[in-house]
């Protein structure tokens, strides 16, 4: 901060960081989480339950996952150690991951510009997207963070910017962790990584040249490689659902022309065109941007449809291009309506992005709406069921979302709830619909419980298998929903 006149000039990156760290307190204190929240909750469970040699977090296979990175495990050695619940803990992780970003996304603006730049740059990067806005991990709109906060995406993100500002200034030595961190904590933004390393290297083909920078990514995937708690050469493999899962995201690309969810970016469009060779990291931020749809692209053709969470740095060059533009050199008309246009812009974003605002709100919700909501919740419906879930226990179910339930619970599920590769799911939803289906024989059901260790049965009424050695344990909705377990659990108890 500078002393003007006697009195202290705030920069303003200041007060635009506090209102997001603010607006991070609030959303966090609502305790309200979703998606893939419980997820990274079993995930936490697991590694509690036995940080040496974890099993995988969804149905409990295998030993080792690629959730389990350093950023799961430095955040169960934070549970062990206080004490803490592991909601309590992902939360706080929440709050620290938003500062992490911010941090990050400041210092690699330096390079860019003043200080306007680097605040100019997190309000774009927040608001411009579109009028419905996806809640993705790695994507960083404001509606999405106040979803994805606690998620690994956002860790490794901000660690994507620090990696990308050490190679600029050939910091050898510490970009080999910091790129094995990326790939260990979240492999979509290592591919972003990757993708901006390239971009910077061809806008200065003379880099080609330099022996240390291969070092150093030969350094960082031995250090990847290494790490004992998951096996990344499992990870090209990882097709299938967890592909067709992102399909929406090419999809959108073309309705509403795109405008929908990513087209306020579009805005910095003339700024990144026209600061090719005017503006520091000009080439490399079109480098990057073309890079990177070039790759959503390739992904649409060959429908290999994951390569579309690199749209979150297709739009990142849009956003700092523009916050250059804004945030640097002097003022005249033409800037003058290049700004009001930009602020229109956040101000549709802002709209779009509402949602996010919603999720910070403590205002009251009238008794009739919350009656309404809790009636079509799944948490509510299945929570006398899942009460009984103990961590460690094995659910066969014959419906998909229970199974994230009883893993946000430490517990697993027969079929995954997730999309997850590393099984055999097919094989699975087939013994399932066998269980279930009315003409299997009571043995072929015991064969079932036995190959996959269950403890509990979770089921409609209507679908309710009754087998020796199992008791109805807790009833839902009204008698429709019913949950069996074993009569003696030595493995949970």
């Amino acid at each position: 901060m500078a002393r003007v006149r006697g009195r202290l000039r705030v920069p303003l990156w200041a007060p635009v960081c506090g209102l997001v760290l603010g607006w991070a307190v609030l959303v966090v204190l609502r305790h309200s989480w979703a998606g893939d929240m419980r997820l990274h909750l079993g995930t936490l469970h697991g590694l509690l339950r036995d940080p040496w040699h974890p099993v995988d977090p969804l149905v409990g296979e295998a030993e080792g996952s690629p959730y389990y990175s350093p950023y799961t495990v430095a955040l169960a050695a934070v549970a062990a150690l206080t004490g803490l619940r592991p909601l309590t803990v992902l939360e706080l992780a929440g709050l620290t991951n938003t500062a992490l970003w911010l941090w990050a996304l400041l210092r690699f603006c330096r390079m860019l510009g003043g200080p306007s730049v680097g605040a100019l740059a997190v309000v774009f990067s927040l608001l411009l997207w579109g009028l419905r806005p996806h809640e993705w991990s790695g994507f960083f709109g404001l509606y999405s963070l106040s979803w994805t906060m606690a998620y690994p995406s956002l860790t490794a993100t901000a660690l994507m910017l620090l990696a990308w500002r050490e190679y600029l200034e050939s910091r050898w030595v510490r970009l080999a962790p910091l790129l094995a961190l990326v790939l260990l904590i979240h492999p979509f933004t290592a591919l972003n990584t990757a993708l901006g390393l390239l971009a910077f290297v061809l806008a200065r083909p003379s880099r080609l040249r330099e022996s240390r920078q291969y070092a150093a990514g030969a350094a960082a995937i031995v250090l990847a490689m290494a790490w004992p708690w998951s096996d990344l050469a499992a990870l090209p493999g990882a097709t299938g659902d967890l592909s067709r899962i992102h399909l929406g995201l090419i999809l959108d690309l073309g309705g509403d022309f795109g405008l929908g969810h990513y087209g306020l970016a579009l805005i910095g469009l003339p700024a990144l065109v026209t600061g090719v060779d005017r503006r520091p990291l000009g080439r490399e931020l079109m480098l990057l941007f073309v890079l990177a749809t070039s790759v959503v692209g390739l992904g649409a053709i060959l429908g290999s449809y994951g390569l579309a969470r690199v749209l979150p740095v297709a739009l990142l060059p849009l956003h700092l291009a523009l916050a250059c533009a804004l945030g640097t050199g002097g003022w005249d008309a033409r800037k003058a309506v290049y700004s009001g246009v930009a602020a229109l812009a956040c101000a549709i974003g802002l709209y779009g992005n509402s949602g996010g605002l919603i999720r910070a709100w403590w205002g009251p919700v009238s008794p009739r709406t919350l009656a309404a909501w809790k009636a079509r919740d799944p948490n509510t419906v299945y929570a006398p069921l899942v009460r009984k879930i103990k961590p460690g226990m094995v659910v066969l179910s014959d419906r998909t979302w229970p199974g994230r339930l009883v893993n946000g619970k430490g517990a697993y599920s027969v079929v995954p709830a997730w999309p997850y590769p590393f099984v055999d799911e097919a094989a699975r939803r087939r013994d399932v619909r066998i269980f279930f289906a009315p003409g299997t024989t009571d043995a072929e059901r015991a064969s079932i419980i036995e190959r996959y260790r269950v403890d509990c049965l979770m089921a409609a009424r209507r679908d309710h298998v009754r087998l020796d050695g199992f008791r109805v344990r807790a009833r839902a909705a009204k008698g429709r929903l019913l949950l069996s377990c074993r009569l003696f659990l030595p493995r949970c108890l």
